[in-house]
């Protein structure tokens, strides 16, 4: 027995070394002739293993033919699907991409406006004037230049009266209104900024904005338990593509109306920020500051009722021309 397995030995060991030297001449081929001779000695190499393969056969069958046959191996048990890698889709999507207008055709049928503050003044002027009788002269002249229009206007508040936060965001919520716009009048240091600025839904790390936030919200109504869902209303909520085309059509709509007469005003564009009445409302809703009460000689202009008719009619295009982009989706999808 001990001779067939020296014979046994022998013979691999030749067949072995016949295939070592094999594959060193097709390394030192390759060095020279890479790609024409990879493919050219192929055929050599599966040669080689395969006949390493049959003599060892043959030896094991024909020269030790007492030797045992291996015994057949049970069916595999069923494969461990646990550490398999399965594509999964995502399970969040941070910023959920926005629905195409023309495939679901939306129109405005109710508008909330809403006159910052009543009952407290708000920002009050050196001369007087307060913010509060500003923003509902604005809001009474808005709803009245939407008359025709159609939809419906509603008002937060119609007087001077007080009206919390949670209040205008429930009023709103609960006409289910369509459209959300909030008017408020700033103040800004140094005192010679006239600043004209459109706000919706969203996260800022600007102090002038986090301390105007920081001014509006102070009577917000909400606890520590309302953190998580404020959090995904500012960073996830799909509705402020819509409030950001509101926003943008707005604030150039109000800077070309009062570019004319206020030359010194300056367009700060359209931002993000956390306030409350944009936070809660379902609807795509914006807030805008159309003046600052810090500068006298805008206060001035402001005392005059056709700038104040300006803005208003600037607010009713604002408006409008938001409205005839969903008229032009829904046309575009039929």
């Amino acid at each position: 027995m001990s001779s067939i397995e020296e014979t046994k030995s022998r013979l691999m060991r030749g067949v072995v070394q016949d295939n070592i030297n094999v594959l060193q001449n097709l390394q030192n081929a390759r060095v020279t002739h890479i790609k024409r001779r990879r493919t050219r000695h192929w055929p050599w190499i599966l040669g080689g293993v395969a006949t390493a393969g049959t003599i060892y056969s043959a030896i094991f069958l024909f020269l030790v033919p007492a030797a045992k046959a291996p015994a057949v191996s049970a069916a595999p048990a069923a494969q461990d699907i646990s550490s398999l890698s399965i594509p999964q889709a995502e399970t969040a999507l941070l910023h959920p991409r926005p629905i195409d207008r023309a495939a679901i055709p939306l129109s405005i049928k109710t508008i909330v406006i809403d006159a910052g503050h009543g009952g407290e003044p708000g920002t009050t002027a050196e001369s007087g004037i307060t913010e509060k009788e500003i923003t509902l002269d604005l809001a009474l002249r808005l709803r009245r230049l939407l008359k025709n229009a159609p939809f419906k206007v509603l008002l937060t508040r119609e007087t001077d009266r007080p009206m919390s936060l949670e209040k205008r965001v429930g009023f709103a919520n609960e006409n289910r209104a369509d459209l959300f716009l909030s008017i408020h009048a700033n103040w800004m240091e140094p005192h010679t900024i006239r600043a004209l600025e459109t706000y919706y839904v969203g996260p800022t790390d600007d102090p002038a904005a986090l301390k105007l936030v920081s001014r509006e919200n102070k009577d917000s109504g909400y606890s520590l338990s309302d953190y998580k869902q404020i959090l995904e209303k500012i960073y996830v909520d799909a509705r402020r593509d819509e409030s950001r085309t509101l926003a943008k059509s707005m604030q150039g709509q109000l800077f070309r109306a009062l570019k004319e007469k206020n030359p010194a005003l300056e367009n700060r564009g359209i931002k993000t920020a956390p306030f409350v009445v944009l936070i809660g409302t379902q609807m795509p809703a914006i807030l805008v500051e159309v003046a600052c009460l810090s500068n006298e000689e805008e206060v001035d202009l402001l005392t005059k009722e056709d700038y104040r008719e300006n803005i208003a009619m600037a607010l009713a295009r604002g408006i409008r021309s938001y409205a005839n982009t969903l008229k032009a989706s829904d046309r575009k999808g039929s």
